[in-house]
């Protein structure tokens, strides 16, 4: 090997490392780090890389790598199966993109084929630049992401017949036009001989190959299918792009696709390093710095008619005005298969050397503040309501039905997000006759759910006419199941401005979250992270001769010393669980006093609880009032709900006392009693 070309790699990796630490604690993509990688060595920068064509060796195959896993990862099958909001959002995006931009291109004087194809490279958007905003986020699983990152998958499969496309565009109107329908031809023809070795060759012979279990013959050989068929396309006259996807396609419909993909992805990882490394290398710094300000312009500008167009696009999925804006602006950046689609463009004529230059510039801006851009939503989003809209666009915030004529008003539990979480609240409300309201985002679920006889609503709870509409100022209690911790902030400030007296009950994925939520007036956070850390702990003790009692005790007090930090720092009053922990030798419980119980019709003096079992009552709950630090005159009824202070721990068994007197007779029997000791 030759010794300059191996120290042209390590200079790449060795710049890489310190980009990709900027980038992560900048909380940009990696993608953006590897640009800048090539930027820095390119001949443009610090002319660190002298010889560029090793390089770009590296860099097809990356591509190569790259389109390969994309076709095993979607596979025949997915595609049949997009739901048709995603697909209808997708095909409706690309074709508006591609239009707008073609129109606006040939009015700053591009030619139509030119224009064309630079509304084909805005209309791709960046499945990882996405997935790494939104991970982070912790919002993947939140509808208006799913939605998002459907139209990107779309877009990234609409690569495959733009390349096939482009051909025909680089021979409009000269004599080129006919090679190009026939280079078409072939690709529909390689296309059905995709769907033949799916269906028959590939399968067999990857049996054959895995029954010989030797993992490096499986490995050479799937990576032979992948080159070999980007080989063969490449001979036909068409990309290796494109065979290199088509071979990702064949093993995706067989049972080893899922090995096939892990032998594959730390090469793709390596090499697609590098395709990103020689497009920031093509970047000319001088270029940009000669027309900032109108690649600056055009930037904010591909922005925003991107976010729009994408708002627009996902209107037929019924989806609501916030996430729409979220949507548009989450897809707002220029994506990866871009720059794929740009060397076939790069190879017909259809991207000159100043608009190439201007492509790579403003995709390598747009990318570094997608996650700028997404975080801004919000904020967008309240400016847009401001805005004169029509009133079917308003109507997106607000209830597709009001709430049911009898539902509740008045001490009920308002349930914002009717997912998984949500519908267990749900579940323990209904199970203990407690009356509830629930506000969904998704209009399937809504449909679904009210037909079961849910109370349930479609609305926008970042809305006060929402909310009111749910009840809010009137609830006892409000959990926000949401996972979008942005807008989990916005719901609970709006529901304490609006019930002061409310509980409010929040989720969030990171402790981070935490502090924030307290601040806006949360009764209680439930951290993902630190509750599964804690139950991990629980589990993991259980496995080891620890009693039972320690170990609770143990979990609590790491969770009150956590979540009483955050308290502390939000000014918020403990709970009673927190009060029970710095009570050494007392218990904190709610009894339900039974009809006919030995306790109900007497005074709490007249029970002698504290002397007898040395049992403070605290409070007494009876239908909506609350009897807060009774006194001995109080009078106990069946239904109370009796909140105790045990300080005995064992010393007596008031138990018999809350329930009827049959029951009271068994459970105080002496052999019940000799069985509890």
């Amino acid at each position: 090997m030759d010794a300059t070309f191996l120290e042209q790699i390590l200079i790449i990796f060795a710049l890489s490392i310190g980009a990709l630490a900027l980038c992560y604690r900048l909380k940009m993509p990696g993608i953006v780090a590897f640009f800048l990688t090539g930027i820095i060595a390119g001949p443009h920068g610090l002319g660190l890389i002298t010889n560029r064509a090793d390089v770009e060796i590296l860099a097809e195959l990356g591509i190569i790598f790259l389109l390969f896993t994309i076709g095993m990862e979607l596979s025949l099958k997915s595609l049949l199966e997009m739901k048709k909001g995603m697909l209808t959002g997708g095909v409706l995006q690309i074709g508006l993109t591609i239009g707008v931009v073609a129109v606006i291109a040939s009015a700053f004087g591009l030619a139509p084929p030119e224009a064309i194809f630079f509304g084909m490279l805005l209309a791709h958007t960046s499945t990882t630049v996405m997935l790494t905003v939104f991970q982070h986020r912790g919002e993947v699983d939140t509808p208006p992401v799913r939605l998002a990152l459907g139209i990107s998958v779309l877009q990234d499969l609409s690569t495959v017949p733009m390349i096939l496309l482009v051909p025909m565009l680089g021979g409009m109107g000269s004599a080129g036009v006919v090679p190009s329908l026939i280079n078409f031809g072939i690709g529909l023809i390689l296309l059905g001989v995709v769907t033949v070795s799916a269906l028959w060759v590939v399968p067999r012979l990857l049996y054959r190959v895995a029954s010989l279990r030797s993992r490096e013959l499986f490995m050479i050989t799937v990576i032979t299918l992948c080159l070999g068929t980007a080989w063969l396309t490449s001979r036909a006259g068409l990309s290796l792009a494109l065979g290199a996807f088509l071979a990702g396609l064949i093993i995706s419909e067989s049972e080893y696709s899922n090995a096939a993909l892990s032998s594959v992805i730390p090469f793709r990882d390596i090499f697609t390093s590098f395709f990103f490394v020689s497009m920031g290398m093509l970047l000319n710094t001088g270029f940009f710095a000669a027309h900032a300000l109108p690649i600056v312009g055009l930037i904010i500008g591909i922005i925003i008619l991107k976010a729009i167009i994408g708002a627009v696009a996902v209107i037929p999925a019924g989806v609501s005005l916030q996430n729409m804006i979220l949507t548009g602006l989450a897809i707002g950046q220029i994506g990866e298969f871009a720059f794929i689609l740009s060397r076939s463009g790069i190879e017909y004529g259809l991207l000159g050397p100043d608009l190439e230059q201007v492509f790579l510039a403003v995709s390598v801006g747009t990318m570094t503040v997608a996650p700028f851009v997404i975080a801004s939503a919000p904020r967008v989003t309240s400016a847009v309501r401001r805005l004169p809209l029509p009133g079917w666009l308003k109507a997106r915030d607000a209830a597709l039905k009001v709430a049911p004529a009898n539902g509740p008003k008045k001490g009920h539990i308002v349930i914002v997000g009717f997912g998984p979480m949500g519908r267990h609240v749900a579940d323990a409300a209904r199970s203990t006759g407690v009356p509830y309201m629930a506000i969904e985002l998704n209009p399937k679920t809504v449909r679904e759910e009210r037909k079961k006889g849910e109370p349930i609503f479609f609305g926008d709870a970042i809305n006060e006419s929402v909310l009111a509409n749910a009840g809010v100022e009137g609830a006892r209690v409000v959990v926000i199941t949401i996972p979008n911790a942005a807008t989990a902030r916005q719901v609970t400030a709006i529901a304490r401005k609006m019930n002061p007296k409310c509980a409010i009950i929040t989720r969030t994925r990171y402790m981070e979250d935490s502090l924030s939520l307290y601040t806006l007036g949360a009764d209680e956070v439930i951290c993902e992270e630190f509750e599964t850390a804690a139950e991990v702990l629980m589990r993991v003790l259980i496995k080891y001769p620890v009693p039972k009692t320690d170990i609770d005790r143990l979990v609590a007090s790491m969770r009150t010393d956590r979540y009483e930090m955050l308290r502390e720092a939000s000014e918020q009053v403990p709970s009673l669980r927190d009060i029970e922990l710095h009570l050494d030798n007392a218990a904190i419980s709610i009894v339900r006093v039974e009809e006919g119980a030995p306790i109900a019709g007497k005074t709490l003096a007249e029970t002698n609880l504290r002397q007898k079992y040395d049992v403070t009552v605290l409070a007494i709950r009876r239908g909506a009032e609350t009897l807060a630090g009774p006194d001995g005159g109080t009078m106990i009824e069946a239904g109370d709900l009796c909140i105790l202070i045990d300080a005995g721990r064992g010393n007596g068994e008031i138990s018999p006392l809350f329930r009827r007197r049959s029951d009271a007779v068994s459970s105080s029997s002496p052999k019940n009693q000799s069985e509890q000791t």
